[in-house]
């Protein structure tokens, strides 16, 4: 199932193309370095902006509009003779940028109930439903595309990973796992499949065997891609949750802290392993300060209320609580999205 590599010679486009997408949804390590190397090559290729605003999109993160904007802008000229669903990917990722999350998630839904055979589509309704909090059609959306998929064609084990993410999302660990499984069954070193797994068996409160499996497959997770993170923090809860909270707090320090550099999402993790941390008895001492002052170069109040919570947490354990109700009354005077 493995595409053959990147830099072969004689790969066409459609080679390439699918090579960048199964990477994005893998969430490999050269998923970003794949299209960004293919909009280089072929500007004119409208599904590969398609994939570059995909990553966009699914990253949650308010920072990310200004880049999402500029690939709308320079998808533009190539729209005269996009495809209707290339038109539906464009206005899903118009109405995200409008902060109409629940216009784009149906539009991503739409494609994959009447089209069957679009993986980004479902990766992308996936993201929109969980940044609404609808889980129940975080679920329903894969699970719908995996009654359509069929395991010759490419994609098979990302869309069996997001339907496992999706029965997870929706506490049904055992159905999570077994679907985990199988995706790993067909692509081993996918690390969004692997963190489906760890969701699953966190789930089941099966924390021992969570963490042995993520040690056994930390050589398939731990590549520099776009989940790293957050595995990671899946084996820290797993490493708390079986006792060992020096183990959690060597995480935190070695790969939780230093990943609050990237993104808000980051921060996010880190800031609830603290806190799981704290109530565990672990001293914090200047941990807060560090991420209170992460949060603060990250956070765009008002855009993701789970995002908002976090930093307000963060900033109230590192005593600055003038800034935290700063932030509360921010919000209460934001407009409606």
């Amino acid at each position: 199932m493995q595409p053959r590599p990147h830099n072969s010679p004689r790969r066409s486009l459609a080679d390439l193309l699918e090579h960048a997408e199964l990477a994005y949804l893998r969430a490999a390590a050269d998923a970003t370095r794949s299209v960004d190397a293919l909009l280089a090559a072929h500007p004119r290729s409208l599904r590969a902006h398609l994939l570059k605003m995909a990553q966009l999109v699914a990253a949650k993160d308010a920072a990310a509009l200004p880049a999402l904007e500029r690939a709308l802008q320079a998808a533009a000229p190539l729209e005269a003779s996009a495809s209707a669903q290339e038109l539906a990917h464009l206005a899903a990722a118009r109405a995200w940028l409008a902060r109409e999350p629940l216009r784009a998630a149906k539009i991503y839904t739409q494609l994959v109930t009447e089209g069957g055979d679009d993986a980004l589509a479902v990766r992308l309704a996936q993201s929109c439903w969980y940044f609404l909090g609808r889980r129940i059609h975080v679920r329903a959306v894969a699970e719908h595309a995996l009654e359509a998929w069929t395991p010759e064609r490419p994609g098979f084990d990302a869309v069996l990973a997001m339907a496992a993410f999706g029965a997870a999302e929706t506490n049904d660990g055992a159905r999570a796992e077994e679907l985990a499984r199988i995706s790993l069954d067909v692509e081993p070193r996918s690390p969004f499949a692997i963190h489906a797994l760890a969701h699953a068996l966190a789930m089941q409160d099966r924390a021992a065997d969570g963490a042995k499996e993520l040690r056994a497959r930390v050589a398939d997770w731990r590549v520099g891609g776009r989940m790293d993170g957050h595995i990671g923090w899946h084996l820290a809860l797993f490493e708390l949750d079986t006792g060992d909270a020096a183990a959690a707090l060597a995480a935190f320090d070695r790969e939780q802290l230093p990943a609050t550099a990237l993104d808000a999402g980051s921060c996010a993790d880190a800031t609830d392993l603290l806190w799981r941390l704290e109530l565990a008895g672990v001293g914090a001492g200047a941990r807060w300060q560090a991420l209170a002052a992460a949060w603060k170069r990250h956070l765009q109040p008002g855009y993701w209320s789970f995002l908002d919570l976090l930093a307000g947490l963060a900033l109230q354990r590192a005593g600055r609580r003038d800034e935290a109700c700063a932030l509360a009354r921010e919000l209460v005077l934001a407009p409606d999205a």
